[in-house]
């Protein structure tokens, strides 16, 4: 069977979603940031590494082209 040994995303919210994947995903987690990464983060003006201001959503899967239900 085959595993998948990295993922990345360029996405708004990565915190959230690192967690959301770790979470989908068996034998998965999040990495914690390291010393260096944070010196790098907080060189660019970022003081947090949390991003949870997301709304929840109403629906995670849309289909294009078809009208919606009523």
């Amino acid at each position: 069977m085959a595993r998948l040994r990295d993922i990345v995303f360029d996405c708004a919210h990565p915190a959230a979603t690192a967690r959301f994947w770790a979470a989908a995903l068996d034998g998965y987690a999040v990495a914690p940031y390291d010393d260096a990464e944070l010196a790098r983060l907080r060189s660019l003006g970022i003081t947090s590494t949390e991003d949870d201001v997301l709304p929840v959503p109403d629906r995670l899967i849309t289909t294009s082209g078809c009208p919606a239900p009523e």
